[in-house]
């Protein structure tokens, strides 16, 4: 159910988040594998659903399967934008780098130097990830949420320098128009300076973690990070339900504690 409210889309601890947050804010969704990120953010992108437009970035799973999590739990992907980025950066610059590499290997014949069957200039040269994305958000006019994940697929085909300039300007775009973003990467999967540069320009850090407890897993949400609210931090035991991730409801004394 979308809410004007919604920060993380986790109702037990949105009221808890909502009066510290900015109009518009950059988030950060930092977990291992099996900690539950994939699902996180698409409870994240299903909280907005009906307020506002919904832009999700998958970079490495088929859109089919992320439609079929999106009902699992409940939640309508019709209201969602998916854009699979992994599927059209394959098609758009891995397949067309191929094909020239083959024909550089076959070699040109006389027949493919005429103007009927010379090749079309390749898509490589004029797909730009980033400038696919960033056409989306100029696009809007108003408020959005948007989801990326993950940050990580970025880092593998793209400079450092490049991610962090795109991740600069998707928080431009949120502050100028009161959109909410949160990217996805792995936990201690990049240098230690390039994850420092990225929670510095998080409004919302949260980190999803999960240890073994005898024959089960223990999940854990921490919010690491509330910009200009240190206090505000806290860990969380988290649950994977029917409905998605759900968390202990904060205990208001503890809260009152800390502040004091």
């Amino acid at each position: 159910m979308s809410t004007d409210q919604s920060v993380l889309g986790i109702p037990e601890l949105d009221p808890e988040l909502f009066p510290y947050m900015p109009p518009g804010w950059l988030g950060l969704l930092v977990g291992h594998s099996g900690a539950g990120t994939p699902l996180f953010a698409k409870q994240f992108a299903q909280a907005m659903v009906g307020a506002s437009p919904v832009l999700y970035y998958t970079t490495y799973e088929r859109t089919e399967d992320v439609h079929k999590a999106f009902r699992d739990f409940g939640w309508d992907p019709d209201g969602v934008q998916i854009v699979n980025l992994s599927e059209e950066y394959f098609r758009n610059v891995l397949v067309r780098s191929l094909e020239v590499s083959q024909r550089r290997e076959r070699g040109l014949k006389v027949a493919d130097l005429s103007t009927t069957n010379r090749p079309k200039p390749s898509a490589a040269a004029t797909y730009n990830i980033t400038s696919r994305l960033l056409a989306d958000l100029a696009a809007l006019d108003g408020r959005f949420r948007l989801v990326l994940d993950s940050l990580d697929f970025f880092f593998e085909v793209l400079e450092n320098a490049d991610v962090m300039t795109m991740v600069r300007q998707i928080r431009h775009r949120a502050q100028e128009l009161g959109g909410q973003a949160l990217l996805v990467v792995q936990g201690e999967f990049h240098e230690r300076r390039v994850s420092g540069m990225l929670e510095d320009m998080a409004d919302v850090v949260v980190e999803l973690t999960a240890r073994p407890r005898g024959e089960a897993y223990e999940h854990l949400l921490a919010v690491r990070k509330i910009r200009n609210h240190p206090e505000r931090t806290r860990i969380l035991p988290a649950r994977m339900t029917e409905t998605g991730l759900t968390v202990a409801r904060p205990d208001p004394k503890a809260t009152a504690t800390r502040s004091g």
